[in-house]
């Protein structure tokens, strides 16, 4: 497949120009970064444009597809009823906790290993500069520590890496000596900060679906890290007239959302 080089300022500016080039939208190319933009000494002496090399993503064909049909199956595809779904993260990955309507309660939690988590975060919150306290409950068989106090911005972080940081940390030292398989969900969250980041992903989920279902075409989302795809594909595992693939590597992997074509040729008759 042909490739092309593009410069710019910066990595957004030559991508724009990319796609004014080829004219096409920045979800139909896959865009590799050659070189970053550096801004030389005092932005006159080593100044450099960046260097991307972009292909046109290789989509059209599964358009037409129906899910039975659809190339062979992944690891990442393996989900129940009628979706395309993200692999089961590792144990590595830190997962935010999952809406309500997608958990499913497993055996009762010990107590114990409530407060247990409990005290694990505090000591962990004790080594940071912010006046906090942890409240511990059981929600939908996961244990919920959510943290109380005036630091909720610092703990969060920038797009809740801090706050995702401090749940691995959590779910890594009480999970040690479980099985896999045996392991007990622990959510970590302050002011409501999952449950609004559900929400938002929830939305969006929905408008890209809308827009998938009017046009009868793949819509691209932008990329995300894995659990947020993880959301995203378990809330359109609910809408029958659209299925979910992830494309991409690393930083760039982002989810595309088809119309079945099932439910586009009844849209079509009404």
């Amino acid at each position: 497949m042909s490739s092309y080089e593009f410069t710019g300022k910066s990595v957004k500016e030559a991508i724009a120009r990319a796609c004014e080039e080829l004219n096409l939208d920045e979800e139909l190319l896959e865009v590799e970064v050659l070189e970053e933009s550096t801004r030389g000494f005092l932005g006159i002496v080593g100044q450099r444009d960046a260097r991307v090399r972009v292909r046109k993503r290789d989509i059209p064909r599964q358009i037409s597809a129906t899910p039975e049909t659809s190339p062979a199956k992944t690891k990442e595809d393996e989900v129940p009823a009628q979706s395309h779904h993200e692999a089961e993260p590792s144990e590595n990955e830190v997962l935010p906790a999952a809406p309500a309507s997608h958990r499913i309660d497993s055996a009762p939690v010990d107590p114990a290993l409530v407060e247990e988590a409990r005290t694990v975060l505090e000591q962990i919150l004790s080594k940071i500069p912010v006046e906090a306290e942890v409240e511990s409950s059981i929600e939908n068989g996961a244990i919920y520590l959510n943290i109380k106090g005036d630091g909720s911005g610092l703990l969060i972080g920038k797009k809740g890496q801090t706050l995702d940081a401090l749940q691995f940390l959590v779910n890594k030292i009480i999970n040690k000596e479980n099985a896999p398989g045996h392991k007990v969900e622990i959510v970590v969250d302050t002011e409501n900060y999952r449950l609004r980041k559900t929400e938002n992903l929830r939305d969006m989920a929905l408008k890209i679906s809308q827009k998938a279902k009017r046009t009868f075409k793949p819509v691209s989302m932008t990329p995300m890290p894995p659990q947020e795809r993880r959301i995203i594909h378990m809330i359109l595992a609910e809408d029958r007239e659209v299925y979910t693939k992830s494309y991409g590597e690393g930083a760039l992997r982002r989810i595309i959302v088809y119309p079945r074509r099932g439910a586009a040729n009844k849209r079509r008759r009404r």
